[in-house]
C-alpha cells in the first residue's frame, strides 16, 4: 500500500463528502500512471468540461516540483478533450507513436448538407478521400440498438466512394505494434495523407 501524504490539499464540498478538487485530484494521480491511462483521465476530463480553460496550466502548475512532473506534463500536452474513450486515447497514442497523428478526432462528414456519420479518428488522404477509424468498445457497440445504427452509418459513409473505413476492438492495441501500425501501412499504401487547412471541429463536406 502507497501512502501519501499533502498539504494545502485543494478540496470542494459533494454532497456529505469532503472530496479532492479535479485539478488537485490530476496533480497528485498522473505521476503514478501509465502515460495511456495519464492521458485518457485528462482527456476524460476535458471532453466532459471538468476542466476550464485554464485548468490544464492549473494541474501543470500543481505538477511543478512533484517527483515525476516533467513526464507527467508531457502528458498532459498529449491529452484530447475530443476523446470519448479510453480505447480511442490507447489508439490515437498509438497512431502519434507511429508518426501518423489524426488529422481530427470525433470528424463529422456531410454530403449536401446531410449529416452521414462521425468517425473516431480522421486523416485527408492526398486524393482527397479520407481514411477513417473506429474503434468499437464491447458496451456502446454490441447493444442491438447500436448495430442497427451503426450499419447504415457505414453504409451511407462507403456510399460516397470518399472514405476509407477501418474498424477495430480495444483489444487490437494489445497486439504488436497496435493499430497505429495498421493505420501507418494503410495510409502508406493509400498514398500518404494531406491535413486540411479547415477548423479541426468543423464538419467535412463531401460534395
Amino acid at each position: 500500500m502507497l501512502v501519501r501524504q499533502y498539504g494545502n490539499f485543494g478540496s470542494q464540498v459533494h454532497g456529505s463528502w469532503r472530496i479532492a478538487k479535479v485539478e488537485c485530484a490530476l496533480a497528485q494521480a498522473l505521476p503514478g500512471l501509465s502515460r495511456d491511462d495519464a492521458v485518457a483521465v485528462v482527456s476524460s476530463a476535458l471532453n466532459k468540461g471538468l476542466l476550464g480553460t485554464t485548468g490544464r496550466a492549473d494541474v501543470e502548475r500543481l505538477l511543478r516540483g512533484r517527483r515525476g512532473s516533467v513526464e507527467a506534463v508531457r502528458r498532459l500536452g498529449l491529452a484530447d478533450g475530443g476523446d470519448e474513450s479510453p480505447a480511442e486515447t490507447r489508439t490515437r497514442l498509438s497512431c502519434i507513436d507511429h508518426g501518423v497523428p489524426p488529422d481530427r478526432v470525433q470528424v463529422e462528414f456531410r454530403e449536401n448538407g446531410k449529416f452521414l456519420g462521425r468517425c473516431d479518428l480522421g486523416w485527408r488522404l492526398r486524393d482527397g478521400r479520407w481514411l477513417v477509424v473506429e474503434v468499437d468498445g464491447v458496451g456502446p457497440h454490441s447493444t442491438p440498438e447500436a448495430l442497427v445504427k451503426d450499419a447504415p452509418r457505414q453504409n451511407r459513409l462507403l456510399a460516397t466512394g470518399k472514405i476509407v473505413l477501418l474498424r477495430f476492438k480495444p483489444a487490437d492495441n494489445d497486439l504488436p505494434g497496435g493499430i497505429g501500425a495498421v493505420v501507418a501501412a494503410r495510409l502508406k499504401h493509400l498514398g500518404g495523407h494531406s491535413p486540411e487547412p479547415a477548423p479541426r471541429l468543423s464538419p467535412v463536406h463531401l460534395d
